[in-house]
């Protein structure tokens, strides 16, 4: 689903984003403040539920994790823990297979991290290469993440082929 031919959003929504990214501005600059404003629209103007950026723990910061751009955490006020997650990366993350499997990759670590912090059943998060997003859904109880990892289709090598996870985001 693209974000910006969603019909579903407010017109001041769309065109912030449009805005922003024709300004040809950094990266996090273009698309922070219109995640930030979409995440906050999505959760209500109370206080039961605040969005943060977040910055993964320090144990799980690897190799893959300097590739993070922004990563929003949705917090229930309460308990301050993790009820929603969004990780925003360049819409050329969904061109190249490589990318898109560290994409993937790191939607399932965060879970890792964040799942048994979630006061309810379910921890859902979403992956997005530019407008294009991809939705996960982590089960508290089963401490699983669906839709389940796309196996590596050549398991004896290491070159993934060029369509591997191709359309997962839309």
């Amino acid at each position: 689903m693209s974000l910006l031919t969603s019909e579903a959003w407010p017109v001041g929504l769309l065109n912030i984003f449009e805005h922003n990214r024709d300004n040809h501005s950094t990266f996090e600059n273009r698309y922070r403040g219109p995640y930030d404003k979409l995440l906050n629209y999505c959760f209500g103007d109370g206080f039961t539920f605040y969005v943060g950026l977040h910055n993964p723990p320090v144990e799980s910061r690897d190799s893959v994790d300097s590739d993070t751009l922004v990563l929003f955490v949705v917090f229930h006020k309460k308990s301050d823990s993790p009820v929603f997650f969004l990780e925003v990366k360049d819409d050329t993350w969904a061109q190249k297979a490589a990318f898109r499997l560290r994409a993937d990759h790191q939607m399932r670590s965060r879970y890792g991290f964040m799942l048994s912090e979630c006061p309810l059943p379910r921890l859902w998060g979403i992956s997005v290469l530019g407008n294009s997003m991809w939705t996960y859904c982590g089960d508290k109880e089963a401490f699983s993440v669906d839709p389940k990892a796309t196996p590596h289709p050549r398991a004896s090598s290491r070159v993934l082929p060029p369509a591997y996870l191709d359309g997962e985001w839309e």
